[in-house]
């Protein structure tokens, strides 16, 4: 694959047509030089900042989560600041994976309503759901840990190598 890539890179030279491409890896040092020197600005995107993490937590777990027309409705009531505190070293990827998996716990609680009233008309009259709370978030971040905070030195040093701006 790495070839054709390169052949189609070598091929784009030879037009006169503007073409932009845009590549992304999260193992940036295992790029070899061929393709490198293809790569004419390479950028290594940081993992993202605290007010960065503030606003993916507002976006992802909005005080209003879900609202459906049946009456369903999730909420969040959450310390956005002291979330963003807790997930230094997380990715965007990572805050994502944090959010569903607090999301899901009031949905888990409703398991059991779900089997036991399957026929029932007003099933979603039935539902209540709990609201999402910081300390919900904080059990989701004991058992799910950042991932790539075990190449930030790696990401380092190959920025200081390779990167251009």
């Amino acid at each position: 694959m790495k070839t054709e890539l390169l052949v189609q890179l070598d091929g784009l030279a030879k037009t006169d047509d503007l073409v932009f491409l845009l590549a992304a890896s999260n193992l940036p040092w295992e790029l070899d030089h061929a393709m490198l020197r293809r790569l004419e600005k390479r950028v290594l995107v940081d993992l993202p900042t605290k007010e960065a993490r503030n606003a993916m937590f507002q976006q992802f777990l909005p005080p209003t989560v879900i609202h459906e027309k049946n009456g369903l409705i999730l909420y969040a009531d959450l310390n956005y600041e002291r979330l963003s505190d807790l997930t230094e070293g997380y990715s965007g990827a990572d805050i994502k994976l944090v959010c569903k998996e607090a999301a899901m716990n009031p949905l888990r609680k409703v398991f059991n309503v779900l089997e036991t009233l399957q026929n029932d008309i007003d099933l979603g009259k039935c539902i209540q759901l709990d609201s999402i709370t910081t300390p919900d978030v904080e059990k989701v971040l004991s058992t799910t840990k950042p991932s790539a905070r075990a190449f930030k030195d790696k990401y380092t040093e190959w920025q200081k190598e390779f990167e251009s701006i």
